[in-house]
């Protein structure tokens, strides 16, 4: 490849920082580099210059991340600045290529954007240290985001990167601030120098700044403002938030001083601090968030038109069908409205100016054409869009990607102006904002709900302060109920925790290692993981650990004296039992009472005063569940609403949906026409107000008039006698009756934690002071269940191994079982589409509904039923489940082992050719998880035409299957 003569002043036209010339030296020396510095500090700058100097050199660099996302707005942001030839056919650069599971765009390409996961199976198929063809020519190898080492999930994918790459080529590992960077930088060097055999050796170097070009300020909102977290530029707590310290005897804080979302939302406008990111940690929270700013408008009218510019270009230039729906309603509408559509479609000379002015004059006319094509696009929902014009917007994993795209580069130009998201929004991709709002300083993770780690606090505050735009950056915590302003200043203060390592072998990387390498050598690559050397480090503060476990543990022990921990535990399991009877009761009144309003609504209509009402608004804004007397019908913005009198003597307004049984008694009007109706300033369901004098005489009267209500169906009946059981079972337990049996219930609960941590400590100690290999048990072990399933001769991989060292999932040996058992061979494909989801989805949420059930082709062919007389369930996937579920229990090794049936139907339908829209009106699942679904089994269906062994029939079917399943907005 000819170099290319790029001019540093070109690609790099501004003043450098001190750490980023620092690294740049390095490069330049031939070495590689640590980089690590504080989110937004400019550190891609580093990462950007290795892939000038390897262009000017006529050399190669991958630059990997460790999401889709983010490697997709990599490949933009590259082709924007290191393009230089234009592909015409495609419209993008020749330089730049891009790798992401199932798609390929010139991987030959000097510069190749690829998830780091890609580069890891690179590495799979060249022995250890040696340099194979894939590297061949590659001069650097960019991790971003190397903090990742860090991720449960994604930990291992790192380090085996690391390991694997040949030490001649130059490692750009850009990592956020951690705790223990220099162990991190030893290792790397420890890890190529182990495989230092021929060549050059590029050392790495540590390069840790604490540098923060725009510097961050820290602020608390409650309920009466905005105040300052700490005095002056000293780490103490403003003395005006004092008051706000103490919680109340439950450790909890009034509700009183917590702010409202559209209150801070107000408070961050007056204060001149948006644009902001709000991260709330949840989806439902942040869609509630964005329905709470109704009539909020944080933009300008030059700004508003030129998000609906970008709206329309998002919505309809690339669409066809919608461009021929939006005519024929303009042509309904005006004929102007028409000439003005056909000029934008048509992209004539000033016509879309022409149609933002004519829609910014007449917004009732925007609202209609917004709504028209919300509903109508599969690119997004109608209730996005409007919020969207006012600069408001969520983005979070249930959302379409392609709309959290628009939203990014709508909020990089500075158009929305607050983005209410979830946490992932903070890992990596490039959303500056002036301000980070935190609304809680705790999330549910995998073990319940926990305070946030300094790293992530200080990853999300990182996104506060734009460089070049921003004087400071401002990052806002949140008064709630559980947490306040001393864990808020105790985060801001905090040191990032240090990096830990979640290395955990696989079937595929067995496989992958025993393809080349002896059992020996897999070994000692097992022993240069990043756990391996920090335990090596770590022996003493094991023993610590040990004794300061051993003392709790006795502590307890001496508190629990006389109780017998079986005893406990099956009364926590009664307990537990119980609260699940009761959440399953839940969800049937809910179904229940929305059959009931479907059964009632044509007799809403005929309602009048003196009718006598069963109201039930739970689960919903301005909860209630009432009985009482309709009085009057209200209307508000043409939705209809029905003003009663409860027999609590309360006033509440209901809506169609919170009547739920309308009873056969009636109060005479006479009783009800003249009664004084309360002032009423902004209809909307809830409770109003309380009754007076008056009103009480008539509720007085309403059980004389009302007769038996429709009883609940048969499910409730027995789900009550169901939980009426279990209640009992309760009562009948002899620690029911112990005095503060909740604490003891506790302290058994964190007994048997504390137990099991000590012992995998001690187990760990042992393993390393015996300089046993940290997981060589675990791989060993998981050669025997390859050997046990036929994928290893001794510590040869088979055919079948060889079929699971090709595929890439959670459990490799699962799917490669699945593939060659002969069960999917001849399915057609969209029968082949769900049986694929079915072998790699986790269970949903037990509340999930999908209207779609699986074809029993599909569960025959999984095992999961019966249709003909020659059924062997020895052969069945099921019995293989069974089967492989059973050894990897008996071994402690816990990869998933999916046979899911309930939401697998989505597959096959969206196979059979179903429209987005359709897809998504038969489940309860968010759009985002629907794509998240259908996408993995995308990409598993792509690489069964590249697994050894399998059907040629079933690899026709597949590629057959993901053609016909690879479609917007998959």
């Amino acid at each position: 490849m000819p170099p290319l003569n790029l001019d540093f002043k070109t690609v790099f036209p501004y003043q450098l920082d001190d750490f980023q010339v620092e690294a740049i030296a390095l490069l330049d020396a031939g070495k590689s580099v640590l980089v690590t510095a504080p989110t937004g500090s400019g550190k891609t700058l580093i990462g950007e210059y290795a892939i000038y100097r390897a262009l000017n050199s006529g050399q190669r660099v991958f630059y990997t991340t460790p999401l889709k996302a983010l490697s997709n707005q990599k490949f933009r942001d590259f082709q924007e600045k290191f393009g230089q030839t234009l592909v015409p056919e495609s419209g993008l650069y020749a330089e730049i290529g891009l790798i992401t599971g199932d798609v390929s765009i010139n991987p030959e390409a000097p510069i190749v954007v690829m998830t780091t996961e890609i580069f890891r199976n690179m590495l799979y198929s060249t022995p250890i240290g040696e340099v194979g063809t894939s590297v061949r020519n590659v001069q650097s190898v960019v991790l971003d985001e190397c903090h990742y080492i860090n991720d449960p999930g994604r930990g291992t994918v790192w380090e085996e990167s690391i390991i694997y790459c040949p030490p001649h080529i130059q490692l750009v590992a850009l990592s956020a601030t951690v705790g223990n960077p220099q162990q991190l930088c030893d290792w790397v060097n420890y890890v190529r120098r182990c495989h230092f055999q021929q060549g050059n050796f590029s050392r790495c170097e540590l390069v840790n700044s604490d540098f923060r070009p725009v510097p961050l300020k820290f602020y608390f909102s409650h309920s009466k403002g905005l105040q300052n977290l700490f005095k002056d530029k000293s780490d103490k707590i403003n003395p005006q938030l004092k008051s706000l310290l103490r919680p109340n005897k439950r450790g909890r804080f009034d509700r009183k001083t917590c702010p409202t979302v559209k209150g801070l939302t107000q408070q961050l406008n007056n204060q001149n601090m948006l644009p902001a990111i709000y991260i709330i940690f949840s989806r439902k929270g942040c869609d509630q968030a964005v329905e709470s700013l109704n009539y909020v408008n944080l933009v300008s009218v030059d700004e508003s038109k030129k998000i609906l510019s970008y709206l329309l270009r998002f919505l309809l230039l690339e669409s066809i069908e919608l461009q021929d729906k939006i005519v024929e309603f303009a042509r309904k509408e005006h004929e102007i409205t028409y000439d003005k559509i056909i000029s934008f479609i048509t992209k004539k000379e000033g016509g879309e100016v022409e149609l933002i002015e004519f829609l910014t004059e007449k917004p009732l006319l925007k609202e209609r054409i917004l709504r028209f094509l919300g509903d109508n696009s599969e690119l997004v929902r109608s209730s996005q869009i409007e919020p969207l014009t006012r600069g408001i917007a969520a983005h979070h994993a249930g959302i379409l990607p392609a709309w959290k795209e628009l939203v990014e580069r709508l909020f990089e130009k500075g158009l929305i102006k607050i983005v209410f998201a979830t946490a992932t929004l903070a890992a990596g991709i490039n959303m500056p904002a002036r301000t980070t709002v935190i609304s809680a300083l705790r999330k549910r993770g995998d073990d319940g709900i926990r305070t946030l780690t300094p790293s992530e606090f200080l990853q999300i505050a990182g996104r506060a302060g734009r460089r070049g735009m921003d004087e400071v950056g401002y990052v806002v915590t949140v008064q709630t109920p559980y947490e306040g302003v001393l864990i808020a200043s105790k985060l801001a203060k905090a040191e990032p925790e240090a990096l830990r390592s979640w290395f955990t072998p696989s079937y595929g990387m067995v496989l992958n290692l025993l393809q080349k390498h002896s059992i020996e050598e897999a070994k000692q690559l097992l022993e240069l993981s990043f756990a391996e050397y920090l335990a090596q480090v770590q022996l003493n503060p094991q023993e610590e650990a040990i004794a300061s476990y051993t003392r709790e543990i006795t502590r307890l022990d001496v508190g629990l004296a006389g109780y017998n921990s079986k005893d406990l535990s099956a009364y926590e399991k009664l307990k537990e039992r119980l609260k699940q009877e009761k959440k399953i009761l839940k969800l049937f009144h809910k179904n229940w009472r929305q059959q009931r309003v479907e059964a009632l609504k044509p007799s809403i209509a005929n309602l009048i005063p003196g009718n006598i009402l069963s109201l039930n608004r739970q689960g919903k804004k301005n909860a209630y569940v009432a009985e009482g007397v309709m009085i009057a019908k209200i209307s508000n913005n043409n939705q209809e609403f029905f003003l009663c009198l409860g027999k609590d003597n309360h006033w509440y307004i209901a809506s169609i949906s919170d009547i739920i049984d309308i009873n056969s008694g009636k109060m005479p009007l006479n009783l009800v026409e003249n009664l004084y109706l309360p002032e009423i300033e902004n209809i909307c369901a809830g409770q109003l107000c309380a009754g007076d004098a008056t009103s009480q005489a008539i509720t007085d009267l309403i059980s004389e008039h009302e007769k038996e209500y429709t009883p609940v169906n048969e499910e409730i009946l027995a789900q009550e006698k169901r939980i009426e059981a279990v209640e009992n079972l309760v009562k009948q337990h002899p620690l029911d009756k112990v005095e503060k049996i909740g604490q003891l219930m506790r302290n058994n609960s964190k007994r048997q934690t504390l137990k099991q941590e000590l012992t995998t400590i001690q187990n760990q100690y042992q393993k390393v002071k015996s300089h046993s290999s940290y997981y060589w048990q675990e791989f060993l072990a998981l050669v025997e269940i390859l050997r046990e399933f036929g994928a290893l001769k001794q510590f040869e991989p088979t055919i079948l191994g060889e079929a699971a060292a090709v595929i890439r999932g959670e459990n490799e040996l699962w799917l490669a079982l699945a593939l060659t058992s002969g069960h999917l061979d001849f399915l057609p494909p969209h029968y082949l589409a769900p049986a694929i989801t079915a072998l790699i989805t986790d269970p949903p949420r037990f509340d999930t509904w999908v209207a779609y059930q699986p074809s029993v082709q599909v569960l025959d062919a999984l095992g999961l039923v019966k249709i003909d007389d020659e059924y062997n369930p020895e052969e069945q996937l099921t019995e293989t489940r069974r089967k492989l579920y059973q050894a990897q229990t008996k071994k402690d090794i816990t990869m998933p082992v999916y046979l899911e049936r309930d939401v697998i139907g989505l597959s096959e339908a969206w196979c059979m050719g179903v429209t987005w829209d359709e897809l998504c009106s038969n489940t309860t699942l968010d759009e985002g998880d629907i794509v998240r679904i259908l996408r993995r089994t995308v990409d598993v269906l792509w690489q069964i035409p590249q697994v050894p062994g399998v059907n040629a029939q079933l690899a026709d079917t597949a590629r057959d299957a993901f053609a016909k399943m690879k479609r917007f907005p998959i």
